[in-house]
């Protein structure tokens, strides 16, 4: 599978179609379609590419090339933030060769199939002793919680959090040419003995298994109903919210979703202003508080 090129190039300015010479501070945003399916590259992207993070539902992965932010579903991406269209178009002839790099040198590279499945920060911040003590290296409890669950730390960076009750590990299930079929999670029992030669070696996710930990679904009856709000949340503004929740920025949604950076702005402001809130933090403890993350 070689990607030969792309259609439907847009570069857009806040949600708007780049018309006229405006000024750099401005965030561009590149639109374009692939004329091939490249979702199986996304396990070598996440593999090599910088910052990369590689999400299921649906299929996208997100990941830094050269200092700019990609996202790309099977055979659609966005790419940000540009100067001009010309820095655009130069940069994904560029991007096309970093995908077929990838694609010749795949037998040579070890592929990461690991989804990113963020734990909430709330749901971290539970798990700490909230003494905002410093000695994993942030300011505060929840800035550590915040850091975890993008994957920037480790929540053995905390001397006062519990150890785990349990990890799991998650095998896949391959076909002929290496592409995932199925998994399967195996739960691992960490409270066998240091010489104990049953007892697994160290996992990267201690969270994983736990209670909780989980996104979680609103309910059917839940708060987002005319009772509880003003005017219940649409489905968008609740997928922003929850990308809100766990930490993503403007640009992170944006890209996630494939909608303009304006538009994203937009989903914000209306959700702060239907939740009665003033900032992410807040909007982030109502929707937990509320079970809708």
């Amino acid at each position: 599978m070689l990607v030969k090129g792309y259609a439907d190039f847009s570069l857009k300015i806040d949600g708007a179609p780049l018309r006229t010479c405006l000024g750099v501070e401005e965030m561009m945003c590149a639109h374009f379609r692939l004329d091939a399916d490249v979702s199986p590259l996304f396990p070598y992207v996440n593999s090599v590419a910088e910052a990369a993070a590689y999400f299921d539902k649906p299929l996208f992965i997100r990941f830094m090339l050269e200092d700019i932010l990609v996202g790309l579903h099977p055979r659609q991406g966005v790419a940000a933030p540009f100067a001009d269209r010309d820095q655009a178009l130069e940069f994904l002839e560029r991007l096309l060769t970093f995908l077929n790099d990838l694609y010749h040198r795949r037998d040579a590279l070890q592929p990461n199939h690991k989804k990113w499945k963020p734990v909430a920060v709330l749901d971290i911040f539970r798990l700490l002793p909230r003494t905002n003590c410093r000695e994993c290296g942030f300011d505060t409890c929840l800035a550590f919680a915040a850091a975890v669950s993008q994957q920037k730390t480790s929540p053995r960076g905390c001397s006062a959090l519990a150890p785990p009750i349990s990890e799991q590990a998650v095998y896949p299930v391959l076909d002929e040419q290496g592409q995932v079929l199925s998994t399967v999670t195996i739960e691992l029992d960490t409270h066998r003995g240091e010489n104990d030669p049953g007892k697994p070696g160290p996992h990267t996710n201690p969270l994983a298994g736990r209670p909780g930990a989980g996104t979680r679904r609103p309910e059917a009856d839940g708060p987002n109903d005319t009772s509880v709000l003003p005017a219940p949340l649409t489905d968008r503004e609740l997928e922003v919210l929850r990308l809100v929740a766990r930490g993503d920025t403007n640009a992170e949604i944006s890209l996630h979703l494939g909608i303009s950076h304006h538009t994203v702005k937009s989903h914000v402001i209306h959700i702060f202003n239907k939740l009665g809130v003033n900032d992410r933090t807040q909007a982030a403890v109502w929707a937990a508080r509320n079970r809708l993350i």
